[in-house]
């Protein structure tokens, strides 16, 4: 999205909210920077979709949301309890010896949450019910965690990659040191 578009937008959020606040350069240099990398289309419809269910004007947080919820394929947009649907019919498709083909059938998020609960395991656990808690439980908090990580512009979590990178960089260097001879 370019800088005038983002100034069309909010142009159609202040049409939208009578009540919002005049938009300063600031304002358009932030709004920009967070969504530059949004397709414009996408975050028309966006925005749209805000227009119609909130009272109130969107926060950029807020359109990045929507844009997810727009942008975000039907059979990528599944619950826990579909995601283990998934599993029981790749283990009646597939069984306990076709593991690949079973992960390929899967959408993204189930075939993480089976991975990290390991294939076999699952298939061979003789106590159903605590395997479909277990793997509820950890498919919420991964969806949840995919989730947040769309949110973020990807140039952004590759900038928070960097600084973690050179953390631990920074991290192993000095836990590599000899404190009591830098100290003498």
């Amino acid at each position: 999205m370019t800088k005038p578009e983002v100034i069309k937008l909010l142009a159609m959020l202040a049409a939208a909210y009578p009540n919002m606040k005049e938009v300063n350069e600031v304002q358009i240099n932030l709004w920009y920077d967070c969504l530059k990398d949004i397709d414009t289309k996408v975050a028309l419809a966006a925005i749209k979709k805000h227009i119609l269910e909130s009272t109130f004007p969107p926060s950029i947080a807020e359109i990045r949301k929507q844009v997810m919820e727009v942008a975000t394929p039907a059979n990528e947009k599944l619950d826990g309890a579909s995601g283990w649907g998934e599993v029981i019919k790749a283990i009646k498709e597939y069984g306990y010896y076709r593991e690949k083909e079973a992960l390929e059938s899967m959408t993204p998020v189930t075939r993480k949450v089976v991975k990290y609960m390991g294939w076999q395991e699952i298939c061979h656990s003789e106590k159903p019910d605590v395997v479909r808690g277990q793997f509820l439980k950890m498919y919420e908090t991964v969806a949840e965690r995919e989730k947040q990580d769309r949110l973020l512009p990807e140039t952004f979590r590759e900038e928070i990659k960097q600084i973690s990178e050179n953390t631990k960089a920074i991290a192993g260097l000095v836990s590599s040191m000899d404190m009591g001879e830098i100290l003498k």
